[in-house]
């Protein structure tokens, strides 16, 4: 490892340079450290006992060879900080090593004695703890060794070389150990240790390997602190406890910190509560930088000006005595706003942007009918309350804003207009007011049902075609003769007329027969009529009356067959469709009336075949329209 004294001594030198910086160092900064707690030093004695291995030319081809020898030791030290320490160790062991491949052995009487500096590893990496079962530490330093060796032949027994007197050296000590915390007063130690020597010549005699000699101490001890009298059994000696009487911590001088707040219980105004050293060892859980203690609100940020209380709205008034805390309001408001300046606040104000009453919930009533603005359908004229504050000068119910007929008492339905015919039609939209009417028509009636209203009607008690005026078209229809029955007794004279040339038109005596006869009507055609877009028959006498009488026609005359037939104006949507409906609603009427579904055929013409102008609202009514004739 070396090869010559003066190198080893001053890297000697240097270890112990570095080692007194570092000492020094740490003395001034340790009781600062954040990692190192302050402690009480303290003196302590560990006898100890091991054994020993010498290491050098004898057996440099067998370095671990088996020939440990005992040994026994004895360290002084005094702990100066949880990190360092000072240590002054003696041992006292015997050396002794074969080498077979040159028949020699070797014999040593050694003591030592050495100055070591000690650091505690676990006190580097953690915080330092009186009550620690554990901790490693590695000790270095320098010492002198005194020593006197023998070397012998093994065969035949001869003595080669021979130390008549002890031989003094320096030397260097390196190792560490591990201790076991048994009381605060005593610990277990376990400890290996490496001694160097200046010389490879030294012990052995030779120096063939060119290395250094080097004895080995491994050792188990008793460490024995002393800390002088320690009442409370803190580990600070009374003299230096400042509270002797109460177990406390080392770096509090020996008094306690029942909270661990850094702050020993005597200078801690809240020592049951962890807190700061800016308040005395009280807490601030809100972090607004004033103590629980002095906070009216200690868990919610507050401002010093509020005694640690919020004001979220910068009104002055904190949160938890304000009644709107989002909104800045006045303090005789209870923090909350009064924006129209009613004296109602804002929240409680049901018009907080209208200068109102306290009767109306702070709303205005403007046109002082007493019902507020908000509740007022009608705010600048006085009205009634069950018509939300709106004027019926009729007094029909209906307000005025919505009365068609504000001065004439009306109905409802009407939009507040009277109906003096009760035919539902407004006496301002009804051509005939005094008639009971059709809407249809605008309120004129429609006696025979035709569909033409009877003041356009020439035939009104009779149904007809708009083609003729409202009056019906004669229908050819087919008799059928039924044979005469002709008294055989009965002559029937005959008288000849002879011409007579005059200018007045010639009368013939034609005789008077009795004549028995019967018809049969075996062609009927009706028609029934339909609202717009309807697909239902309008419910007229003449509809309801023309669809009875191909009821009672089909009754009578089985055999026959009908065609039903739909159209529409055309104003009409989807006029083939709603043709088809109309011609369907009569076949389904008819079925209920008891006729077969095969006496029927069904056809539908949409728009393609009016019968009357479709540029007038009456031509539309007769276009809309389903005709039942009969085809067999």
């Amino acid at each position: 490892m070396f090869t010559d004294e003066s190198k080893m001594l001053r890297i000697a030198l240097i270890i112990i340079s570095l080692v007194a910086f570092n000492l020094i160092s740490v003395k001034s900064t340790a009781q600062d450290s954040l990692k190192i707690e302050r402690m009480d030093g303290y003196f302590y004695f560990h006898p100890n006992a091991g054994a020993s291995q010498y290491f050098g030319d004898i057996n440099i081809d067998n370095y671990w060879n088996r020939d440990p020898q005992i040994a026994i030791g004895a360290i002084l030290g005094y702990q100066l900080s949880p990190v360092f320490g000072f240590r002054g160790q003696f041992l006292k062991t015997d050396l002794y090593s074969k080498r077979p491949d040159q028949n020699l052995v070797l014999y040593s009487k050694l003591w030592d004695a050495s100055l070591n500096l000690t650091i505690n590893v676990n006190e580097i990496f953690a915080k330092y703890s009186e009550t620690r079962l554990l901790n490693i530490y590695l000790f270095s330093g320098a010492g002198i060794t005194s020593y006197k060796s023998t070397l012998e032949n093994i065969e035949p027994r001869e003595v080669i070389y021979l130390h008549k007197e002890e031989q003094h050296e320096l030397f260097v000590p390196i190792g560490g150990g591990i201790s076991f915390r048994l009381s605060p007063y005593l610990a277990l130690n376990l400890e290996y240790g490496d001694h160097i020597t200046f010389k490879s010549d030294g012990i052995d005699f030779t120096s063939e390997g060119k290395k250094n000699d080097h004895y080995s101490y491994a050792s188990v001890g008793i460490q024995v602190k002393y800390k002088g009298k320690d009442t409370d059994n803190d580990g600070v000696n009374d003299r230096k406890d400042a509270c002797p009487d109460i177990a406390g911590k080392v770096k509090f001088a020996g008094c306690p910190d029942v909270d661990d707040d850094g702050i020993a219980d005597k200078d801690d105004a809240c020592p049951d509560l962890a807190g700061l050293s800016e308040f005395k060892g009280c807490p601030d859980t809100d972090g607004d930088g004033i103590n629980d203690m002095a906070d009216n609100c200690p868990f919610v940020a507050g401002t010093k000006e509020l005694k640690g209380c919020p004001d979220k709205d910068n009104d002055g008034i904190t949160d938890k005595e304000d009644k709107c805390p989002e909104l800045a309001g006045k303090q005789e408001n209870a923090g909350c706003p009064d924006s129209d300046g009613d004296g109602i606040v804002d929240y409680l104000d049901a018009c907080p942007h209208l200068k109102g009453l306290a009767n109306f919930n702070g709303c205005p009533d403007s046109d002082g009918d007493g019902i507020s603005d908000n509740q007022d359908s009608c705010i600048y004229e006085p009205g009634k309350r069950e018509l939300n504050g709106c004027p019926d000068k009729d007094n029909d119910g209906i307000a005025d804003k919505y009365d068609n007929c504000p001065n004439n008492e009306g109905k409802k339905e009407l939009a507040g207009c009277p109906d003096r015919d009760g035919d539902g039609v407004a006496d301002k939209d009804d051509i005939c007011p005094e008639n009971k009417g059709l809407a249809i028509f605008k309120g004129c009636p429609d006696t025979d049902g035709d569909g033409i209203p009877d003041y356009k009607d020439r035939c009104p008690k009779v149904a007809g075609v708009i083609a003729n005026f409202g009056c019906p078209v004669m229908q050819v229809k087919t008799e059928t003769q039924v044979k005469t029955e002709v008294p055989v007794k009965a002559q029937i004279p005959v008288k000849t007329v002879t011409p007579v040339k005059t200018t007045e038109p010639v009368k013939t005596a034609i005789p008077e027969i009795p004549v028995i006869a019967k018809k049969t009507e075996t062609s009927i055609q009706r028609r029934v009529t339909f609202n717009s877009g309807s697909s239902e028959v309008f419910p007229s006498f003449k509809n309801m009356l023309s669809l009875d009488e191909i009821v009672k026609f089909i009754s009578e005359n089985p055999e026959a067959k009908i065609s039903v037939a739909g159209f529409t104006d055309n104003a009409e949507q989807n006029d083939l469709q709603l043709s088809e409906k109309r011609a369907d609603y009569v076949i389904d009427y008819l079925k209920k009336k008891g006729v077969k579904s095969l006496k029927v055929k069904k056809s539908f013409f949409g728009k393609s075949k009016p019968i009357a102008n479709n540029n007038t609202a009456e031509g539309r009514n007769l276009n809309r329209r389903v005709e039942i004739s009969v085809i067999k």
